[in-house]
């Protein structure tokens, strides 16, 4: 009887030993493709898509699933783990954010000497705008200060003619956010609400953001949106 109990703990070793060997053939390699699943929690998959995308090799591929909020990947174990700290880092609780909005009248001044300059904006932003734009005078129209949170839209009258709407995206690890969709529309008394821009901008905090708006380069006046990001914590 003892040499049959060895022989099956032999046999039990043997095959422990096969089966360990068989799961070390299995592991996958460095250059094979692994697939990760990855569910967001408190952002948007979609958001996440254009992060990822640079970060594949040439193997990899990124399928969006929207029903789950989830990116499906497949690359190389490097990739993945890059991809995977990306996404802890993006995928945070949603955060509050604040958004300044001025509309500004720009013009030039008239041809006299001295030359007259004006300006009802902060002298830093004003300098700014100089520096990009041919105008001497800036007046505020209207001005708002709009509060909302990642992922939210926001609807907001801007004194008696203007209104924006735009969705606040996600911030992003280089301290950015977009404002996708942003739009702003005009409605002068007695006329129809005309859209005066449209477009998704990248703003990054407490740096303002100017767009103007001119029939050519050569007009004598502007109108023109400076928006600026703030942390609404």
């Amino acid at each position: 009887m003892p040499p049959v109990r060895r022989s099956i703990a032999s046999l039990l070793l043997l095959l422990a030993f096969t089966a360990a060997l068989s799961a070390q053939s299995q592991a996958p390699g460095p250059r094979d493709v692994v697939m990760r699943v990855y569910s967001f929690k408190y952002q948007r998959a979609g958001e996440a898509l254009p992060l990822v995308s640079p970060l594949l090799s040439s193997k990899g591929t990124v399928e969006l699933q929207p029903a789950g909020n989830t990116l499906v990947i497949r690359d190389v174990q490097k990739s993945i783990d890059r991809i995977a700290q990306l996404l802890r880092a993006f995928d945070h609780p949603v955060r509050a954010l604040r958004l300044d909005v001025v509309v500004v009248r720009a013009s030039r001044a008239p041809a006299v000497s001295p030359q007259y300059q004006h300006s009802d904006l902060p002298e830093e932003l004003t300098r700014q705008l100089r520096g990009l734009l041919a105008y001497d005078i800036f007046e505020v129209q209207a001005r708002a200060h709009l509060a909302g949170a990642e992922g939210q839209w926001v609807v907001y009258e801007v004194g008696p003619e203007y209104k924006v709407s735009f969705r606040f995206g996600t911030l992003l690890p280089d301290q950015q956010v977009k404002l996708w969709n942003f739009r702003i529309t005009r409605r002068a008394e007695g006329r129809r609400e005309k859209e005066m821009l449209q477009s998704t901008v990248t703003l990054g905090f407490d740096y303002p953001f100017s767009l103007g708006l001119a029939k050519s380069e050569a007009s004598r006046e502007a109108m023109m949106v400076v928006l600026t990001l703030r942390d609404g914590r």
